[in-house]
């Protein structure tokens, strides 16, 4: 019997296949683009002839060995007709109610997929019980996708239209259309006044690597025999690559939180997703306009600048700013209205010919130092006006010296009524009479207050790096390799050697440690080529801690976890502030694993809140990871290379860093500053 329903079932599976069908987004109630050709696509028996008609337009293909056929209609005129489109071989299969009008895709992690209303108060949009209920729009259309990984392409499924309508967003209340997705199409439509298709793919807490197909990696990505939500591709074949190359004119995107440790290597991986999708959709014109990641209880500025970066280089991006409208105690804000608006502006402006709108938010354009102050011009904003709980102030500036210590500055050129005189910034801190640094929106909490008055957008955040290397180093002129020639290395021999990557460690370009003999000093180099091209060094040696070679590299490299005092630590550096020469004790702290604050080591100072030259390991397999060596009387780092194990960019630092709290350099995230970044372990 089981036989018998076996047989009966494959046999009825067949035929299935044998039929025409249509591919995913060709269903009832959809939405094509206009403007553009249309590419209609679907499956039937190889060798058979495919008919399409739609709209007086007759189109024919023939399927292929593998089953699947492809017509494109031509371009047409937006349209509120409800019509069918119908694809015929042996059989005929319609798709009922369709529109032409304008279409979009909606992806990312959570602050894209928080839905409109749903059942829980933290995650929903504010406003959204109210719209849900009001809304009556037949001629907006959308498409909530499920959540599904995929190791391969997920084609064949059949997306289901819905109208904008009470009815509807009630039956898909736990499942709603994403907020930020929802108000995107309305304002478009309301804008346009032409049918809006939204197509929702998003699922929170995932990385950009999933979303970005094969095609858009710079190198082939390795993929693991079990798939998961962090795999790269997964979400793109799961989610994704059934729509592809249905005729949209953009995508949204809102993206970053787990990809925070990429810092401004995050860029790199926007241009991958940026090119996978235009090369999939086959429209080398596909605009993608995203979110710059809103304030919560800790900084995003690294990955933030990555934001920044990529959309001052992709011609068909656009960014917008957040910082005034996140929340420090919600990583889910619920105003996404606000973001959506945003977003359309972009839209307005750069595909629909609304030439009065200024879309993009004050962007740097020059600036220069007078005295002890920053002067500045933007663009996008003439004149500027303070919106915050005083309206007296905005606040979010700090400028740093030549000792790097940041302080909080003020603007100058204040008026009346929270508005600024001039279109200029000036800027300056008290008792910092030659600035070098200038950062805004780095520091808690965060948040923005200061606008263009011309548009009403806010300035997000930037940074200005107006360091000279006369300021930090004593030799401007060092080249890479000098550090291995100072007289304190005499009689030392290269055992490892690695430059080192901007994300996680590879391995060693040079590896001896095998031959490495026996040894009772062992020295560090590290050698830093910063974006002004001048060389910082550091050279650190110190009494054998182990009478393993391979055991002296990068913890990961070696799994080994060394925390403890070293004796006769000896330190030459070009960077001003580095103790130099025989300096006595050294600490030492090598792990593989994540580490706290806490203070682990007795009478060896440090502080219990910040990383800094005495913390507590947690161990764990390929954990965030530490390699840093102190300077035990003083406290100060030496040089310190972590976060090396786990993804993200990893931290680098020679001295004690002062660009934030914790001066182990942890959080950093800055690897992708330097042009090159070379380690040396030696022994003698």
């Amino acid at each position: 019997m089981k036989k018998i329903v076996f047989s009966l079932s494959a046999a009825a599976c067949a035929a299935a296949l044998a039929n025409v069908q249509m591919g995913t987004p060709f269903a009832d109630n959809m939405v094509l683009q206009r403007g553009r050709a249309v590419p209609v696509w679907g499956t039937a028996d190889a060798g058979e002839k495919v008919t399409v008609a739609f709209a007086g337009q007759t189109k024919t293909a023939t399927a292929g060995q593998d089953g699947k056929w492809c017509v494109s209609l031509d371009p047409m005129d937006a349209s509120k007709e409800n019509r069918t489109l119908t694809a015929s071989g042996k059989n005929t299969v319609e798709a009922k109610n369709v529109l032409v009008g304008e279409v979009w895709f909606a992806s990312g992690q959570s602050n894209t997929e928080c839905p409109i209303w749903g059942p829980s108060p933290r995650y929903r949009d504010g406003q959204g019980a109210v719209m849900t209920a009001m809304t009556r729009r037949p001629f907006i259309r959308y498409v909530k996708n499920a959540r599904t990984t995929s190791r391969e392409p997920r084609l064949g499924w059949k997306a289901v239209w819905r109208n904008y309508s009470p009815k509807s967003f009630k039956e898909t209340f736990n499942g709603n259309l994403s907020a930020m997705a929802f108000y995107y199409a309305l304002e478009l439509h309301d804008a346009l006044g032409v049918p809006v298709g939204i197509i929702d793919s998003s699922w929170g807490g995932t990385r950009i690597e999933p979303w970005t197909p094969v095609s858009g990696f710079a190198k082939k990505p390795h993929i693991p025999g079990k798939v998961g939500a962090g795999t790269p591709t997964a979400l793109w074949n799961g989610m994704v690559a059934a729509f592809a190359p249905y005729a949209i004119k953009g995508f949204i995107w809102y993206q970053g939180c787990s990809n925070a440790g990429d810092g401004i290597r995050y860029c790199d991986k926007m241009h991958d997703l940026y090119n996978g999708w235009a090369k999939e959709f086959k429209n080398p014109d596909l605009k993608l306009y995203f979110v710059q990641l809103a304030p919560f209880s800790r900084s995003w500025f690294s990955v933030q600048m990555g934001q920044a970066k990529f959309a001052a280089e992709e011609k068909n991006a656009a960014m917008i700013t957040t910082c005034d409208i996140g929340n420090s105690w919600d990583i889910h804000p619920n105003d996404k209205e606000s973001v959506a608006r945003r977003l359309v502006l972009h839209a307005l402006k750069r595909d629909y010919g609304f030439d009065n709108i200024i879309d993009d938010a004050p962007v740097l354009k020059s600036w220069k130092v007078e005295g002890d102050k920053f002067v500045m011009t933007f663009d996008n904003a003439n004149s500027w006006y303070a919106y915050n709980d005083d309206r007296t102030e905005a606040k979010g500036f700090e400028i740093a010296g030549k000792d790097g210590k940041y302080v909080p500055a003020k603007i100058l050129n204040k008026g009346a009524n929270a508005t600024l005189t001039g279109k200029e910034l000036i800027v300056s801190a008290p008792g910092v009479k030659e600035p070098r640094r200038l950062r805004y929106l780095y520091s808690k909490p965060w948040i923005g207050s200061l606008y263009s008055f011309d548009s009403g957008l806010p300035l997000g955040p930037f940074e200005i790096d107006a360091r000279r290397p006369e300021d930090d180093l004593t030799d401007v002129n060092a080249k890479l390799g000098d550090a291995l020639n100072v007289p304190e290395l005499a009689g030392f021999r290269k055992v490892l050697a690695a430059d080192l990557p901007v994300n996680s460690f590879t391995g060693y370009s040079f590896n001896e440690a095998a031959k490495a003999g026996a040894f009772s000093r062992v020295a560090y180099v590290l050698e830093l080529e910063r974006a002004d091209g001048a060389i910082e060094w550091v050279v650190a040696a110190m009494d054998a801690f182990t009478d393993d070679a391979a055991k002296l590299g990068v913890p990961c490299a070696s799994r080994t976890t060394f925390q403890r005092k070293v004796s006769n630590l000896v330190v030459r550096s070009n960077r001003i502030g580095v103790e130099e020469g025989s300096v006595g004790d050294g600490i030492i702290e090598f792990f593989i694993g994540n580490y706290g604050t806490q203070k682990k080591l007795a009478n060896a100072g440090g502080s219990d809140n910040i990383y800094d030259c005495n913390d507590n390991e947690h161990p764990a397999q390929n954990g965030y990871g530490c390699m840093q060596v102190h300077n035990a009387k003083s406290g100060a780092t030496v040089f310190a290379y972590n976060h090396f194990a786990v993804g993200g960019a990893p931290d680098l630092g020679i001295g004690s860093n002062r660009g934030n709290d914790h001066t182990d350099w942890t959080f950093m995230n800055n690897a992708g500053s330097y042009k090159t970044r070379r380690l040396t372990v030696l022994v003698k």
